[in-house]
C-alpha cells in the first residue's frame, strides 16, 4: 500500500508518484543511522539526495533500480543497498521482489564464480550462506569503497553483527533454498553445494553455469544521460566524504569456503605454509611433533612422504602432492606424445581440481582411493593419507619373487578387472599407468591413485592399452604377454569387448614408443587379440 511523499517529508510532484520506500542502517560520525531509498514511478531515470530533519534519502526511479540490480546500470551503486538488513517503509511486494531479483543474481555469478576459480573441485566445495554476501560485497567494495558505509556490519568485531547477519542472511537463505527445490544446488548441514547432476557436465566441459564475467561491476556508459551521469557522480562523493575506516579490508571470503577432508572440514583460504598449516589441522600445535620430508620418485617427480613424529613415535604417515606449473617437464613431454590422442591438463589449478573431485567422486562409489587429509590452494598442494601398498610395477620387478606366480597373476587379473570397473562407472583415467594402482594382493586390496588427468569423457581404450603397453619398459618376451593376458583377461570378465578391440589402435602404439620398444608392443598386442578370440 503506497503512502505519499508528504508523510515522509519526501514530497515532490515533479519526480513522480512513489511506489515504495525502505530504510537501511549507515555508520557515520562513529554512530548507526538510518538512511532511505525511496522509489518513484517516472519516465526519465534520475537519482536526487535529500536531507531533511535529519534524515538523509536518496530518491531514484523503480525502473532505475531494476536495471541496476540486473545489469549494473549505476555500478550498483543502488542494487547494492537490498543487500543490507533494510525494513519496508512502504511498498513490501515491490521492494520484496527487487530483493528476490538481485539476490538470484547474486547466487547465480558467485556460483559461477566457484565454477571458474575451483573448476572440478567446485562439486565437492561446501558453502555457508554468509560466503554469497561476503563474496559479492567485497568485489564491489573493492572498486566502490564509498560502499562500505552500508556493510561495516560485516566485520564481526562491528556493532550489531549479528542481528544484522541475521537479517539478510534469511533473504539469502529463502532464495537459496529455492535454488535448491530448482535442483540448482544441494543442501547438507547448512551448507550449501553444486548438485553434481546438473553441474558435472557443464564443469568438465568448463563451460559456465550461468552468467559469464567477473564479479566486480562494469563501468556502465551512461554518457548517453548526462543529468544521470552527473547525479551518480553526486551520489558517490557524497558518500566518498563519509567513508570510516572498517575492518572489511581484512575480511576473506575464502575462509568461508570449505572442502572436505578426512579429518573435517577445512576452510579454502590458508596463508600459513603448508607444514604450519598442517600442524594446526591436524591438531598438533601443542604437540611435541617432527615433520620428516622425503622425495619419492625422480627429480622431476614433486610427490613426497611426510612421516610425523610425536615425542619422538612415528605418528602418521602422509603423501604430499605439489602441482608444478605449465613447465613441469613430465606433463610437457606427455602432451607432446600424445597429443592427437589425449588432451593432458597441464595447469596445476586444473590438475589439483580433477584429483579432488575424482577421488572423492570414485569414493563415493565404492573404490578404494587415498584420503584427502589436507589441500592448499595457495601452494597448489594435496595431503593424502599414504598407503602402505606396492604399485603394479613393483609388483611385477622387484616383488616378483616374493609373492609369487599364483598370487601375482590374480592381483594383475584384478587390477584388468579393477579398470574395466571405474570404465562401467563413466570415468576416464587418462593416465593409466602400472605405478598408478596400489595392491596388498595378499589381502585383496587394490586402489587406484593420481587422479589428475582423469575425466568423464575420452578414451577408456586409451586407458587400456596404456597400462598394457607401459609395463613392457620394464618386460620383455614370455614377461610382457604374460601380464598383457592378464589384465586383458581380468578387464573382459565384466569390461565392453568394443573398448579392448580399439585399445590395438595402432597410434596408441606410436604414442608409446617413446617408452617402450615398438616389438614388444607387438607381442602385448598379440597376447590381448588372443584373449579377444578365446571369447
Amino acid at each position: 500500500m503506497a503512502r505519499s511523499g508528504a508523510a515522509l517529508g519526501l514530497g515532490d510532484a515533479a519526480l513522480g508518484r512513489e511506489v515504495a520506500a525502505f530504510e537501511y542502517p549507515v555508520r557515520a560520525g562513529g554512530n548507526v543511522i538510518y538512511e532511505r531509498l525511496v522509489l518513484r514511478d517516472a519516465e526519465r531515470d534520475y537519482i536526487r539526495i535529500q536531507q531533511r530533519n535529519n534524515v538523509r534519502a536518496i530518491i531514484t526511479t523503480y525502473n532505475l533500480l531494476l536495471k541496476d540490480l540486473s545489469s549494473s546500470v549505476v555500478a550498483e551503486n543502488l542494487a547494492l543497498r537490498l543487500l543490507t538488513p533494510l525494513k519496508v517503509l512502504f511498498g513490501e511486494s515491490e521492494i520484496k521482489g527487487l530483493r528476490s531479483q538481485y539476490v538470484k543474481r547474486v547466487i547465480s555469478r558467485i556460483i559461477d564464480d566457484v565454477v571458474g576459480t575451483y573448476e572440478l573441485a567446485a562439486i565437492n566445495l561446501r558453502i555457508p550462506p554468509s560466503y554469497f554476501l561476503v563474496k559479492w560485497v567485497k568485489s564491489k567494495i573493492a572498486i566502490l569503497p564509498h560502499l562500505s558505509r552500508l556493510f561495516w556490519w560485516l566485520d564481526t568485531a562491528g556493532q550489531g553483527h549479528e542481528d544484522y547477519m541475521r537479517a539478510v542472511l534469511d533473504a539469502l537463505v529463502e532464495e537459496l533454498d529455492e535454488a535448491c527445490r530448482l535442483g540448482m544446488l544441494v543442501k547438507a548441514d547448512g551448507f550449501y553445494s553444486l548438485n553434481p547432476d546438473i553441474s558435472l557436465e557443464s564443469v568438465q566441459s568448463r563451460k559456465r553455469l550461468k552468467i559469464k564475467g567477473s564479479l566486480r561491476p562494469p563501468l556502465t556508459d551512461i554518457r548517453s544521460n548526462p543529468r544521470l551521469s552527473l547525479d551518480v557522480l553526486r551520489l558517490v562523493l557524497s558518500e566518498v566524504q563519509q567513508i570510516e575506516i572498517s575492518g572489511l579490508s581484512e575480511l576473506d571470503p575464502e575462509n568461508l569456503l570449505y572442502v572436505p577432508t578426512a579429518r573435517g572440514l577445512q576452510p579454502v583460504s590458508h596463508d600459513e605454509p603448508l607444514l604450519e598449516a598442517l600442524r594446526t589441522h591436524l591438531s598438533l600445535e601443542k604437540a611435541n611433533a617432527e615433520f620428516r620430508i622425503e622425495r619419492r620418485g625422480s627429480l622431476l617427480n614433486s610427490t613426497f612422504l611426510l612421516r610425523i613424529y610425536v615425542d619422538g613415535s612415528l605418528h602418521e604417515r602422509l603423501f604430499v602432492k605439489k602441482y608444478l606449473s605449465w613447465s613441469d617437464i613430465k606433463w610437457i613431454a606427455a602432451k607432446l606424445w600424445a597429443l592427437p590422442l589425449r588432451n593432458f591438463y597441464l595447469m596445476p589449478g586444473t590438475r589439483m581440481g580433477n584429483e579432488l573431485f575424482f577421488l572423492s567422486y570414485l569414493r563415493e562409489r565404492g573404490f578404494r582411493v587415498p584420503e584427502i587429509v589436507y589441500v592448499s590452494w595457495k601452494e597448489k598442494a594435496l595431503v593424502e593419507g599414504a598407503i602402505e601398498a606396492m604399485t603394479l610395477t613393483e609388483a611385477w620387478t622387484k616383488m616378483r619373487a616374493s609373492l609369487g606366480a599364483d598370487l601375482l597373476e590374480r592381483a594383475t587379473t584384478e587390477i584388468g578387472r579393477l579398470l574395466a570397473e571405474i570404465h562401467g562407472a563413466g570415468i576416464v583415467l587418462g593416465d593409466c599407468k602400472p605405478d598408478n594402482f596400489l595392491l596388498r594382493p595378499e589381502r585383496g586390496e587394490y586402489w587406484v591413485v593420481d587422479l589428475e588427468q582423469a575425466s568423464l569423457r575420452g578414451s577408456q581404450s586409451w586407458d587400456l592399452s596404456e597400462l598394457v603397453l607401459y609395463m613392457g619398459h620394464y618386460l620383455s618376451g614370455e614377461d610382457a604377454e604374460k601380464y598383457a593376458s592378464l589384465i586383458t583377461r581380468g578387464y573382459l570378465e565384466i569390461g565392453r569387448r568394443d573398448v579392448v578391440e580399439k585399445a590395438l589402435n595402432s597410434a596408441f602404439q606410436i604414442a608409446m614408443l617413446p617408452w617402450t620398444p615398438i616389438w614388444t608392443q607387438v607381442s602385448m598386442f598379440k597376447s590381448i587379440s588372443a584373449e579377444l578370440n578365446k571369447r
